[in-house]
């Protein structure tokens, strides 16, 4: 089953083919699935969010603050827990989380580096300490992982990347 956004309005403008051949002006679009890629990493993430949560509720602090915790804790934890859709277009980077698009132009993005799991985009040259929150994370599904690699390199390579 393929993940898509509940609302169509919210998707970035689409000028081709999801899945499309990575050359200059297509798209390279996939989804990634935690539940059906690390199956056991998504139910820890979901018993220890529900256990944190009864822990804060549990504290007498006030519903506000109790909300506070519980939301801080699942969106921690929302990479574990939440399907996301990563897309790769000739405007630049972007990803489809819980709470929208997360969206970085290619004259923002300076690094496009391989690490475990996935494809960080970076607008540092370097890494640097700010990577976790100013990159983008772009997950890889392990099925898919080496087409995707093979479509994702020229495109980096095209960008100076």
């Amino acid at each position: 089953m393929r993940w898509s956004p509940l609302l169509a309005a919210d998707a970035p403008p689409s000028t081709g083919a999801p899945g499309a051949r990575g050359a200059a002006g297509q798209i390279i679009e996939w989804t990634y699935n935690p539940w059906r890629e690390r199956p056991g990493a998504a139910a820890a993430a979901g018993v220890a969010a529900l256990g944190l949560c009864l822990v804060a509720t549990r504290m007498g602090l006030s519903p506000i603050v109790t909300l506070a915790l519980c939301l801080a804790v699942v969106g921690a934890l929302s990479p574990l827990l939440t399907p996301v859709r990563c897309r790769l277009d000739e405007e630049g980077v972007a990803l489809h989380g819980p709470l929208g698009w997360t969206k970085r132009g290619w004259e923002q993005i300076r690094r496009g580096s391989l690490a475990r799991g996935g494809l960080l985009v970076s607008p540092y040259a370097k890494r640097h300490w700010l990577d976790g929150t100013r990159g983008i994370f772009l997950p890889l599904p392990a099925d898919s992982r080496i087409s995707l690699l093979d479509r994702i390199q020229p495109r980096l390579v095209d960008h100076g990347l």
